[in-house]
């Protein structure tokens, strides 16, 4: 059966826009991190500014000698400038930085081989004041530029990854062997599936691992089912900042993971409205020709587009699961379902895309009732009656059928 595409019927208007919103927001609180990382750097290098800075003026003693707490303290000093600084690490988040001006991601740390020739003299030895003098001004220089550095580095953003917003190719092919059917089928499961994830994510479970399996799943349905692998690699681009959220640097990891998993899922929603433009593509869609369904449901007689064949193939599917409830007891519910579709067909108020629509809504009612204990089948007839509701005041006709049949459909809303 025909099925209202998931964007429409499983998330809440707006929810990308939160979505990047929430991924916006923790991208900052890890930046604060960061900035307090190199805070504490910066303050480092303070320190030892402020205990070597005394001993340039003071730092020899008896005939000439280094003082034995001089020494100690230029030997502190040197082992703090050599032990390769560089960005702080925040539990192996990467970023680049800024600093003045400079091209992102310059090496502002390095050592001159000279500097660092000079800075390990104190482990050989110092013996002379002029020895002394040259490694203390050159630890100072040091703990100077570091000091000056940690303290004006601009960090380059996003450090999480904020996606653009991506819709998928809109042409593509079903692969060798793949039935339309049967692929729609899948993406409607991984949809699903996602869904659950989503809720699960927003109660605050810890869902981080299977929102990364979700996405290798559903990217592998999408290579697997399309030629055109940019279908597939779009998701994984939409979710690739995944990866931050095992990192502790990120104070919110199943927020953000469920933030990227809702782009994902509205990415999918737009694979699966595009699934009839791919299945057409492949041969395996309605074919143009005339169309002519008779039933007790009403009748549509003309020369259609493949749009009309659609509305016909609705038509007959509705039929089919009226008479299924019929035998099965819900006279009533057949008869609810059977005079909305007769009113939407026949009802000269309703243009043709609108009737089309309404007519799947029915069609998703008509499913529902069929097969009552399949959640997303519930959850879509639930969407379809407000639908349906909603388009009550373009339709008189319509209006006074549900009034008439509202006890019988009600538990649909």
């Amino acid at each position: 059966m025909k099925t209202e595409p998931w964007t429409m019927a499983g998330m809440e208007a707006g929810a990308g826009e939160t979505a990047r919103r929430t991924i916006e927001q923790e991208d900052e609180l890890v930046c604060r991190r960061l900035y307090g990382l190199l805070a504490n750097r910066g303050q480092e290098a303070r320190e030892v500014v402020g205990y070597l800075g005394p001993w340039r003026a003071k730092g020899t003693g008896f005939l000439g000698r280094p003082k034995p707490e001089a020494l100690n303290a230029l030997r502190r000093a040197c082992r703090w400038a050599l032990d390769g600084h560089d960005l702080p690490g925040a539990e192996s988040i990467s970023y680049t930085y800024t600093f003045r001006g400079s091209r992102p991601g310059t090496n502002l740390f390095a050592v001159s081989a000279l500097d660092h020739q000079r800075l390990r003299w104190v482990e050989d030895g110092i013996t002379s004041r002029r020895e002394f003098e040259t490694v203390l001004t050159t630890a100072l220089h040091r703990a100077q530029w570091l000091a000056e550095l940690y303290s004006g580095l601009t960090i380059v953003r996003p450090v999480v990854d904020v996606p653009e917003e991506r819709d998928p190719p809109r042409h593509g092919r079903l692969g060798d062997g793949i039935v339309g059917r049967a692929l729609c089928e899948e993406i409607a499961q991984q949809l699903t599936a996602g869904e659950a994830l989503r809720r699960a994510a927003a109660a605050g479970e810890p869902v981080v691992p299977a929102i990364r399996a979700w996405v290798a799943a559903t990217a592998g349905v999408l290579d697997r089912g399309l030629t055109n692998d940019a279908v597939g690699d779009g998701l994984r681009l939409l979710t690739q900042g995944l990866r931050s959220c095992g990192k502790r640097a990120v104070p919110h990891p199943v927020a953000l993971a469920g933030a990227y998993l809702t782009l994902g899922l509205e990415y999918l929603g737009k694979v699966e409205k595009q699934m009839p433009d791919h299945i057409e593509a492949s041969g395996q869609g309605p074919q143009r020709a005339p169309v002519t369904v008779y039933g007790n449901v009403g009748a549509i007689n003309s020369e259609v587009t493949n749009s009309s064949f659609a509305v016909a193939e609705t038509v007959r599917e509705i039929g089919v699961t009226i008479g299924a409830l019929d035998r099965a007891g819900q006279g009533d519910t057949a008869a609810a379902l059977q005079e909305l579709t007769r009113v939407i067909q026949q009802d000269a108020a309703l243009a043709g895309e609108l009737r089309a629509r309404l007519l799947d809504h029915v069609a998703d009612v008509a499913e529902a009732a069929a097969e009552p204990d399949r959640p997303r089948a519930l959850s879509r007839a639930r969407m379809a009656m407000a639908a349906l509701t909603g388009a009550a005041g373009a339709s008189t006709q319509l209006a006074q059928a549900l009034a008439v049949w509202q006890e019988t459909l009600g538990r649909f809303l």
